[in-house]
């Protein structure tokens, strides 16, 4: 009679399995920060499309004491899933410190676009939190200034997103491996939602149109695209997890 001696798995092979999960988890969080941060700002909140750019302060005043419970309810979810932005692109960054070089600008870009996109996406939403919370004890005036400063700032924050998005196209666009993490196509979809960015920077000029906070251009395509960058990512994030991990165990 024989007997089989199983050869204990080695420590580094644990650890690595170890990181790996641990980077899935990361990259699966961006679900939480996509589901509640829709569920908040677009069904609680009732912001998709947000109340226009051309409102007066009555108007926006009598919206916020309309809904604000939904809206106080919506802000919180904002504030809990913000976080979860953060740790997708923690998992980012050490998939992109295998495609550049060892001084690492480009995973340290993205990791800190995605940290301040986090922070742009929970600001907002205590802002808004804090105009409905006395809506009907403030002057429609207070209400109205509360409302466009959390727009202004999280429309006119969009290099961090913008820069994060350069970041990673960057990084898949100079994988030299034969066979790269990314498609090459990623790439070029990154700078294409970073150049969708930058008419942010007209909504202080103008009130209504494409250009307004809920135009055409600056809230629908930045809104789905940003999106839709994160539903392209992240199946591709965890192509080249499983990549990597194969290679170090073998």
């Amino acid at each position: 009679m024989t007997t089989t001696t199983r050869r204990p798995s080695a420590p580094g092979a644990q650890n690595t399995s170890t990181d790996y999960t641990t980077l899935r988890l990361a990259l699966w969080s961006v679900g939480v920060y996509a589901g509640l941060g829709l569920l908040g700002f677009a069904v609680f909140a009732g912001f998709w499309p947000p109340p226009g750019q051309d409102m007066d302060a009555s108007a926006i005043s009598l919206y916020f004491q309309t809904h604000h419970t939904n809206i106080q309810v919506g802000m919180v979810l904002m504030v809990i899933g913000a976080p979860c932005y953060y740790t997708w692109s923690a998992a980012l960054s050490k998939i992109i410190g295998r495609m550049e070089g060892p001084i690492g600008v480009l995973s340290t870009t993205e990791l800190l676009g995605g940290l301040m996109t986090g922070v742009v996406t929970a600001v907002p939403a205590v802002v808004w939190q804090t105009a409905a919370f006395r809506a009907e004890a403030r002057s429609p005036e207070t209400v109205q200034t509360l409302y466009d400063f959390g727009w202004l700032f999280f429309d006119l924050t969009f290099m961090f997103s913008l820069l994060q998005s350069v970041a990673l196209g960057v990084a898949i666009l100079i994988d030299r491996r034969a066979q790269p993490l990314f498609p090459r196509w990623v790439g070029y979809a990154c700078f294409l939602v970073a150049a969708i960015y930058v008419p942010l920077s007209l909504v202080p000029f103008v009130r209504t149109g494409p250009f307004a906070w809920h135009g055409l251009l600056n809230f629908w395509a930045v809104f789905v695209m940003f999106f839709v960058l994160i539903v392209i990512v992240t199946p591709c994030a965890f192509g080249a997890l499983r990549r990597l991990e194969h290679e170090e165990l073998a």
